[in-house]
């Protein structure tokens, strides 16, 4: 059976040996870290394409046309 980050973590705590633990630490870190820049990247990509829908609405209308298509590219 094969432990989980955490669990690998304490074991090493247990185990007395610190370097180890540390290092389990911090790649427990680097995972949440990769968590929040996958949201992040998420939650740019969706606030790309609202705006572009914005945009290409905006293309309707004469008065922005020329305006949005250069912002569309």
């Amino acid at each position: 059976m094969q432990l989980t980050t955490e669990e690998s973590e304490r074991a090493a705590y247990a185990a007395n040996n610190q370097p180890l633990a540390v290092a389990w630490g911090r790649v427990i870190d680097l995972e949440n870290q990769a968590c929040e820049l996958r949201a992040a990247a998420t939650d740019d990509a969706l606030t790309i394409q609202h705006l572009k829908r914005i945009l290409a609405d905006a293309l309707v209308d004469d008065c922005w046309r020329e305006r949005a298509a250069a912002a569309l590219e």
